[in-house]
């Protein structure tokens, strides 16, 4: 076992603004090595545990997988080998999985990369008493073992076929990730990782991300770059117009004003980030006829062209068509303002004077929020309420905060997003269409719609290792929920970035998750940046 060392502290730089670093370095060539972005957020706590690089795409970390975006980018992505040094191999009924690790690799620190590494991070991620965000994710694992130094296996609670999705956590070294709980330990704000670039200052409204000289897979060609806070979505994209900036996501509504601006690159990336509306407990809600006649009456179509800008796909349930075999087509809502009225009527509802309907005493009226900050959920809210009071249905809506809105799930809707682990279907469907259980998601279902018939199917797809079969179960599973729907999805949405304009090759953007901003889009791929 290596004998490792603790990480010191940050390469002292200083508190440098960004107007501190000039306006490009993209110099004569255009080929720029250091890249100013741009981000809603920087503060990010990055905890591999709290959710930070958990898909296998990271500046800072790896995971022992990492998807691979040569199919395109608009496909799920296969999983390769990144830390690990071949593909992970189960055993006869996938209960056990075995990974060889890659061996010569380093963290940030100097320290000697090996399977403790391993199983410290997947320990910690699956301890919802050190704070883990993610451990709903990983209570598949009963435990991680060390095989020797270049080896673990893991050891299942039930047969998964769909494990190798896992496999993509990020990875810090033992000393560290389980030094305090996830929100206060030191790798939240002083990250350590085996990955291409090493974050070297860290002040409150920017990070700097250095290229790592030991990186295992090659020293990166663009050596630097920079994430700064500009919490203005137009700003963000001035500054990008003007060359004060390389690049920085942006809504749909403000790429529009830039296409074809000379210098700026406009570029949108396929995701499987959706957006819908959750479904809280209320009278109004509890018959499953009622939830279908609302999904019945929204008007996807109408979203997609209004608020997304075209920039989205409508979606009925929780599996999407790029799962392929897994998405069911038939298991949709087409959308039908008559019927769903038809169906309201028939369950009692009928529309009082002021319009909205009521029944026993009980008004159709559920208040919906929707993040203040984000001009996107504000539009798709104000949308879908104005298509729900045409069928007598009240959704007052109302900006607030995520810490305000997270406790009130329960009682109201809100406009939701998700789609964070998008590499498997069942990692991305299986609690947005479970019923509740002790680790689910406060965003996941808060309603806790659903029947016991739909949750034995899941899980038994959950737990088939033939991968025919498991797509068949998970079809079957779409058409159960359409019959007893617990939530509103209503389309998975493009994200849209602006670019300055270089010449270097970076290839094609990649499928993104839920997660999205200033280290994905075009720069998801910076470490393979080639001239």
């Amino acid at each position: 076992m290596s004998v490792k060392k603790i990480l010191v502290g940050f390469v002292a730089v200083g508190s440098l603004a960004l107007a501190a670093c000039g306006t490009g370095d993209a110099g004569d060539d255009g080929y720029p090595t250091t890249l100013k972005l741009a981000d809603k957020d920087t503060a990010d706590n990055f905890h591999p545990a709290s959710g930070y690089g958990q898909t296998g795409i990271s500046p800072i970390y790896d995971g022992l997988l990492k998807p691979d975006a040569s199919a395109g980018s608009d496909v799920i992505p296969r999983l390769v080998p990144a830390l690990a040094a071949e593909e992970p191999k189960a055993n006869a009924d996938a209960s056990e999985w075995t990974v060889k690790l890659r061996e010569g690799v380093t963290f940030h620190d100097g320290t000697a990369f090996d399977a403790a590494d391993v199983k410290a991070t997947y320990d910690v991620a699956r301890d919802a008493s050190k704070g883990s965000k993610v451990s709903m994710r990983y209570d598949v694992i009963d435990e991680v073992k060390v095989v020797d130094d270049n080896t673990v296996t893991f050891k299942l609670a039930y047969p998964y076929g769909g494990f190798a999705s896992r496999l993509t956590l990020a990875i810090a070294p033992s000393e560290l990730v389980g030094e305090g709980d996830v929100v206060n330990g030191p790798l939240g704000e002083k990250p350590v990782g085996t990955g291409a670039y090493s974050v070297t200052e860290r002040t409150g409204d920017l990070v700097r991300y250095t290229a790592n000289p030991d990186y295992w897979g090659g020293k990166p060609e663009v050596g630097e770059f920079l994430v700064t806070l500009a919490s203005d979505d137009a700003a963000r994209a001035q500054r990008v117009a003007s060359g004060e900036l390389d690049g920085a996501h942006v809504p749909p509504s403000v790429a529009k004003n830039f296409e074809g601006r000379s210098g700026v690159e406009v570029v949108t990336a396929t995701t499987a980030d959706w957006r819908g509306i959750s479904l809280p407990k209320h009278p109004f809600l509890k018959d499953p006829a009622v939830r279908r006649a609302l999904n019945l009456a929204v008007d996807r179509d109408a979203i997609v062209s209004g608020p997304l800008l075209g920039k989205g796909r409508a979606i009925s349930t929780a599996v999407p068509e790029i799962y392929g075999d897994s998405h069911n087509p038939d298991a949709t809502f087409g959308h039908d303002t008559a019927e769903a009225e038809r169906i309201l009527d028939e369950a009692g509802w009928r529309k009082g004077a002021d319009g909205v309907r009521e029944k026993d005493g009980v008004r159709a009226e559920i208040p919906l929020y929707y993040s203040g900050e984000d001009t996107l959920r504000r539009d798709v809210g104000i949308e879908f309420s104005a298509q729900m009071a045409r069928i007598g249905v009240s959704f007052p809506t109302t900006a607030s905060t995520w810490d305000d809105i997270t406790p009130r799930l329960g009682e109201a809707a809100a406009v939701l997003g998700g789609g964070s682990a998008p590499w498997d279907v069942d990692m991305f469907a299986y609690d947005l269409l479970h019923t509740r259980e002790a680790a689910t998601s406060e965003y996941s279902n808060p309603g806790d719609y659903g029947s016991p018939e739909l949750d034995a199917k899941l899980d038994e797809a959950r737990r088939a290792t033939d991968a025919g079969e498991r797509a068949r179960l998970y079809r079957e599973a779409q058409a159960m929920y359409a019959e007893n729907p617990s939530n509103i999805f209503l389309a998975t949405i493009d994200h849209v970035y602006l670019a300055k304009e270089n010449k270097w090759n970076r290839g094609s953007t990649i499928l993104e998750p839920h997660i999205h901003g200033a280290t994905w889009g075009p720069w998801w791929n910076l470490r393979d940046w080639k001239k």
